[in-house]
């Protein structure tokens, strides 16, 4: 009995951290559809997950180990409510009204992420208190039950990665992951009539949602895209299609990224082109099924090099576009090349044609910094351009969005001698080496020669781009902004466009305040002073032994996400494919986790306090070397590729879960009862170094400070560590 015992308790840790991170992966996939592919969300829905798993964690505490039963209950309830947040989550905006392609008011944004995220967290938080519970009231450590669930979590962050790979939707990994929650409970209730035939029941239930997911899918997606002829989840994003007509629509995690009957490519690649006196040889990086391909076809060039990074796009929206559309495609003077347009290095180009998505995001913004337009300096003939359009406002622009085009508009001028900006709805930036040209007489004459077939840009409307009032006006403005360029080290774009979402609903945000007046703020802040006064009470006072470890514990996490979050963003400034390998690099975070504290275990066991302190202090001397090496690797640019990041993210991992297993060996030896909170602490670390590193360290200190930052936040810890 006691081995089946012993067994259980295991695989209840085990699925804990499977279910956790695969269910975690799975949900913000959704959220980032729900909410327009704003990556704020993934950082806001990260706070909460650790804030409810700390709170269910801290919930679950309790003397002595609870019912096999109680766990077993547990497990179906986060089964089921896995799935009711899939629903919810893409029902939201019918559920709270939300106009079509509107945001909703940002206190129901930021209810309804609580609503999806914190009950699904909550379960995971006490479910594994409670299977810790029980696994140490068998002899187990609290350690080896953090390194037991912490491999669950490998598991399932492979699983994540695994069926992306073979191109499972998302649903059905949901419907999966609710199924291995149910079978853990089957496997271990044969003599509990009640909880076998309940779990068999969902199992069989589920088996039949798989089966049916495609189908479930669409009608999901169909409630927010009535029209709905498609849709597709790709290791970029999901894309949906909507056809009306003669109208197609195509959406990416739900954000309009174009439609068949706007002007937008014509005026894009008509008005960019009439800076080349001969565009023969084009480079297109994305949105060539937007009609950009089509309209180039219209000038005498040679050939045409089309780069698509998201191979399932054009597979999923070209059969559905009008035949004009689709024609170009596969006329005989286009290339299409699936790869990421940051690494593609061909001949020299007359043109090149940026026509990716709005820098809204990370994995966007990496399109639109110095490192990147150097790489286009590259691929361009001595008199070649490069062009690309940014959606933006016609005549008034808020403080954020002068900001955030003023930094790309910087990062083009530190590359090109040459640029020129054409106002409107949506900016059209050109820049060259060579001289360009404002004469309109010359571009007219260039447009008559070519004999262009088009529905807006024309001689009249050429001379009205070059010589209205705004023309002028923004070139002045986005020279005179005091900003950074936009970099891949310092991506200033991502703060601003994030202060520009959050300006719908919150007025005065500015997340790219000046760095030294964010210093001065909190300098003179009464808070700080008294965070100051408390800490040092803390650290002299002997009596807070407890409260010193719950603070060890806390740094110890929000360290590991600060370079957790440094090492994620830089991967996707060199490739792009976070959205593929998010599984795969939080596997090695945890696979870190895993190893740390197992190895831990076994070496604190063995030895004192006076030398569990001098290792922790070993430790601490790791993550503080690791923030240099990464800080030197990304600089020097040898850290950025799957496996660097992942052997940073392996040590990351290793050295926090070191630190925690430290502090739950000097609870239990010096007191008690704080052993059960340090896994809140873990995560509230983790919490608060996720938000900090993303909302603030990140966009107005850069990546690199941000490693200075982690070092610094390792020194801190040292004092708890006495």
């Amino acid at each position: 009995m006691r081995i089946k015992e012993i067994t259980s308790s295991v695989a209840y840790l085990i699925a804990v951290g499977l279910v956790s991170i695969l269910g975690q992966v799975i949900i913000l996939r959704e959220l980032n559809v729900a909410f327009y592919g704003i990556e704020l969300i993934y950082v806001l829905s990260l706070g909460f997950w650790l804030f409810g798993t700390a709170l269910g964690a801290a919930l679950g505490r309790r003397s002595g180990p609870p019912a096999e039963a109680r766990v077993h209950l547990l497990f179906l309830l986060t089964s089921l409510v896995l799935l009711i947040d899939i629903a919810f989550i893409r029902g939201t905006r019918v559920i709270f009204g939300a106009v079509p392609g509107g945001y909703l008011p940002f206190e129901l944004q930021v209810a309804a992420l609580a609503a999806a995220l914190l009950p699904i967290s909550l379960l995971t938080g006490v479910l594994f208190q409670f299977s810790a519970n029980r696994f140490m009231s068998e002899g187990g450590t609290l350690a080896n039950a953090y390194a037991i669930e912490s491999a669950g979590g490998v598991v399932g962050g492979l699983l994540s990665t695994f069926l992306l790979m073979l191109g499972i939707q998302n649903l059905t990994g949901a419907f999966f992951c609710s199924a291995i929650s149910a079978g853990v409970v089957l496997m271990y209730s044969s003599y509990r009539p009640a909880e076998k035939y309940l779990s068999t029941i969902g199992l069989v239930a589920l088996i039949v949602l798989i089966c049916l997911s495609g189908s479930i899918g669409r009608w999901m997606t169909s409630w927010n895209h009535p029209d709905l002829v498609g849709t597709f989840d790709t290791p970029y994003g999901r894309i949906s299609v909507t056809a009306q007509e003669e109208q197609v629509c195509v959406f990416e995690n739900d954000a309009l990224s174009y439609e068949t009957e706007t002007t937008a490519a014509e005026e894009f690649v008509q008005l960019s082109t009439l800076q080349s006196a001969s565009p023969k040889k084009i480079l297109v990086l994305g949105g060539g099924l937007e009609g950009i391909i089509f309209e180039l076809l219209k000038l005498p060039v040679d050939t045409i090099d089309y780069i698509e990074m998201n191979r399932n796009m054009i597979e999923a929206v070209l059969n559905h576009l009008p035949a004009g559309f689709r024609d170009a495609i596969y006329d005989g003077r286009v290339r299409i090349i699936n790869q990421d347009p940051r690494r593609f290095t061909g001949q020299s180009y007359d043109v090149i044609l940026v026509a990716m998505p709005e820098p809204m995001s990370a994995q966007n913004n990496r399109f639109y910094t110095q490192e990147f337009f150097e790489h286009c300096s590259r691929e361009l003939t001595r008199e070649g351009i490069v062009a690309f359009m940014i959606p933006s406002a016609e005549n008034l622009w808020t403080n954020q969005l002068v900001k955030r085009n003023g930094s790309i508009y910087r990062a083009l001028r530190a590359v090109f001698a040459n640029t020129v900006v054409l106002p409107g709805v949506a900016n059209v930036f050109i820049a060259s080496d060579s001289p360009l040209t404002a004469d309109t007489s010359i571009l007219c004459g260039r447009f008559r020669n070519r004999h262009l077939n088009t529905r807006l840009v024309s001689p009249e409307y050429i001379n009205y781009v070059y010589t209205n009032d705004r023309f002028k006006t923004v070139e002045n403005l986005l020279s005179s902004v005091s900003v950074d360029p936009n970099s891949d080290l310092k991506p200033a774009c991502y703060g601003y466009t994030l202060s520009i979402w959050l300006s719908k609903f919150v007025g005065g945000i500015d997340l790219n305040s000046d760095t030294t007046s964010l210093t001065d703020s909190a300098i003179k802040s009464p808070f700080f002073w008294l965070t100051m006064i408390v800490a040092l009470v803390i650290v002299f006072k002997k009596r807070f032994v407890a409260t010193r470890l719950f603070l060890l514990t806390v740094t110890a996490g929000f360290t590991g996400m600060l370079l957790e979050t440094v090492l994620i963003l830089n991967y996707q400034n060199k490739s792009g494919a976070l959205y593929q390998d998010i599984g795969y690099l939080l596997t090695t975070f945890m696979g870190g986790l895993a190893i740390g504290s197992w190895a831990g275990n076994r070496l604190f066991i063995r030895w004192d306090v006076g030398a569990r302190k001098l290792i922790g202090g070993a430790i601490l001397l790791g993550l503080i070397a690791l923030s240099l090496i990464v800080y030197c690797g990304i600089s020097s640019g040898l850290v950025g590729t799957l496996l660097s990041a992942s052997l940073a993210l392996l040590l990351d991992g290793f050295f926090v879960s070191g630190i925690f297993a430290l502090a739950s060996f000097k609870a239990a030896t010096d007191l008690e009862r704080i052993s059960t909170w340090l896994y809140s602490a873990d995560l509230v670390g983790g919490c608060l170094g996720s938000i900090a590193a993303s909302l603030v360290l990140v966009p107005s200190f850069g990546i690199l400070t941000t490693c200075v930052i982690s070092a610094f936040a390792c020194i801190v810890g040292f004092i708890f560590l006495r």
